[in-house]
């Protein structure tokens, strides 16, 4: 149980990103009209409010240590970096032209990052696994008199 417990916040933070990710994708794709523009003319593309929602997610977990509070934390996390990564696209290409903003350079730097990213936690555990518990420890130096004149 202990095992599934915690894998479960990774589990929830995968899940909300995957499906935030292909859901802003779907809903770009099939009503690319529908937007919020709170002044007519200004368009804020949803990686704004990914940022914002990775934001809140920080402060909580911050503040709430509880393991019900970790797997809400993970939802928002991961919802917050699906918005924010959908559009990395962009980040590389400023000047927006449709179907720039999810171009193969940020899909496959998002995808090498993720990949790195959930390695990491395995590489770090084998190394720390194929270390020595008994290590060699030198033996201190004796301490050498000093010869007062």
């Amino acid at each position: 149980m202990a095992f599934f417990k915690s894998k479960v916040p990774a589990l929830t933070i995968a899940g909300a990103f995957i499906l935030t990710a292909a859901g802003a994708r779907l809903f770009s794709l099939v009503l690319p009209w529908v937007h919020w523009e709170p002044i007519p003319g200004m368009h804020i593309h949803h990686y704004v409010y990914g940022i914002f929602i990775l934001t809140a997610a920080g402060y909580l977990a911050l503040v709430f240590k509880g393991y019900r509070a970790t797997l809400w934390i993970g939802l928002l996390y991961g919802l917050g970096v699906g918005l924010t990564f959908d559009e990395f696209g962009m980040w590389l290409n400023p000047p927006f032209q449709r179907g720039v903003r999810w171009s193969t350079n940020g899909l496959a730097i998002v995808i090498v990052a993720l990949v790195f990213a959930a390695l990491t936690p395995v590489i770090y555990r084998r190394q720390r696994q194929s270390a020595s518990p008994f290590r060699e420890v030198a033996a201190p130096e004796p301490a050498h008199e000093t010869e007062t004149v």
